[in-house]
């Protein structure tokens, strides 16, 4: 019970937690909701593998469902065998080290540094339950017979938020964390965000999903540097991994280039800064309209981006 308490503490941090279990499902169900000294109960896990495949395919599964790193797991279990298995074959993955004697589990965990964090946002304490409403998206996916279909009945609205002492401490989070959707990834300290945001040669915002299931808080940022009266361009463009696959990023950019209009700015300029893992935006900015240009992708403000019907964008 010990060490379930340390797990609930984890999870209210914002860390992700996931079941990877060799075991009949409905009996493993039946002690996870049943059980008296169960603390731990469904809702808390944002994805349950329990069956009798190897430890490390459901690792792979549990990876592609929530759309993280496996780079950025953790992986717990007392048999041996299997932490070993795991080491050897997804050394990515940090396999801990478990002591023999069972209560003393909570104090290894205690001890690591890897879950240690100076700044807990809104967006950590509520990871969690972001996460079971995610479970209910993919639920909705799987019954919709096409992508447009399934993100016209998700009812997207996208809320863009200007850069202020509330939203600041997220931006540059997500800059110092988000590597998939990452157009250049560079990284910023609040103290950086909060320069950007006073300075007039900048545009920074951050974009606020919520759907029919629930709220995803703010998972999408930019930074624009205003270079002069007719040239844009874009120094960060990112979103969380919890958000990809919606076209989110479409009414973000619909957003920048409405902007950029109304400024009668005439070409916005773009760079992809190619990273080990930043692949999924690679195709981004040729797809919506920029064309290449020496180091640079440039949009030419004369050509037409309509943001798609499903999305429901407004700014604050």
């Amino acid at each position: 019970m010990e060490f379930q308490r340390v797990l609930l503490s984890l999870y209210h941090r914002g860390i992700i937690l996931a079941i990877n279990r060799k075991n009949n499902y409905d009996d493993a169900l039946k002690v996870i909701k049943d059980h008296p000294y169960m603390l731990l109960r469904e809702e808390y896990f944002a994805s349950m593998k329990i069956n009798w495949n190897d430890k490390v395919s459901n690792m792979k599964e549990i990876a592609n469902e929530l759309n993280i790193g496996t780079d950025s797991m953790v992986f717990f279990d007392d048999d041996p065998v299997n932490r070993e298995y795991m080491r050897l074959t997804m050394p990515q993955i940090l396999t801990v080290d478990l002591p023999q004697d069972p209560s003393q589990y909570a104090q290894t965990i205690k001890k690591m540094n890897e879950f240690s964090v100076i700044n807990i946002t809104n967006e950590d304490v509520q990871r969690g339950r972001m996460y079971l409403e995610q479970r209910k998206r993919n639920d909705l996916e799987k019954s919709t017979p096409n992508l447009e279909s399934f993100l016209t009945n998700l009812d997207l609205k996208l809320l863009i938020k200007n850069a202020n002492e509330f939203t600041i401490p997220r931006i540059s989070q997500l800059t110092l964390k988000t590597n998939q959707f990452n157009l250049t990834t560079k990284r910023y300290q609040e103290s950086d965000i909060k320069k950007f945001s006073v300075d007039d040669k900048y545009l920074v915002g951050c974009v606020q999903v919520e759907d029919k299931f629930g709220d995803n808080g703010i998972t999408g940022v930019f930074i624009v540097h205003k270079g002069n009266t007719t040239e844009w361009s874009i120094d960060t463009f990112l979103l969380s991994c919890r958000v990809m696959g919606r076209e989110v990023e479409k009414g973000m950019l619909g957003y920048i280039i409405n902007k950029a209009k109304q400024n009668g700015v005439e070409l916005i300029k773009a760079k992809f800064i190619p990273s080990q893992k930043n692949k999924p935006i690679e195709d981004f900015l040729p797809n919506c309209g920029f064309q290449k240009d020496g180091d640079y992708w440039v949009y030419k403000l004369t050509t037409q981006f309509t943001i798609p019907d499903y999305l429901m964008v407004r700014a604050e």
